[in-house]
């Protein structure tokens, strides 16, 4: 019995690995790198990949707890975006961000 309880909780640990598919939300974590009229690109603080992020009225956008604007957007700002992939009359997909946390700026 300690055996198969064992095996369970080692298997909770390690895990399962994640299988990529449309729906789910993608966290984005890095910097502002350029600002679009519709969005931003954020390079990804871990591997260094660049995300075009659209951002439209149904965005949240928050500083600390604070609403923030899309206007408070700036280049060089740390964001942790959560986005939706989301495919236009196209076909084209695009990441569409439902939450914007940005990081406090230093004081100066």
């Amino acid at each position: 019995m300690r055996r198969i309880v064992l095996a369970l909780a080692l298997l909770a640990c390690v895990g399962t690995p994640a299988i990529a598919h449309e729906g789910h939300d993608h966290r984005i974590m890095g910097t502002v790198s350029v600002i679009h009229e519709n969005g931003f690109e954020v390079k990804a603080a871990r591997d260094g990949k660049v995300s075009m992020v659209v951002v439209n009225e149904k965005t949240k956008i928050l500083r600390e707890k604070t609403t923030a604007t899309r206007s408070e957007i700036k280049v060089g700002d740390r964001v942790v975006v959560t986005a939706m992939t989301e495919k236009d009359a196209a076909g084209k997909e695009t990441l569409v961000a439902r939450e914007v946390r940005l990081a406090n700026r230093p004081k100066r």
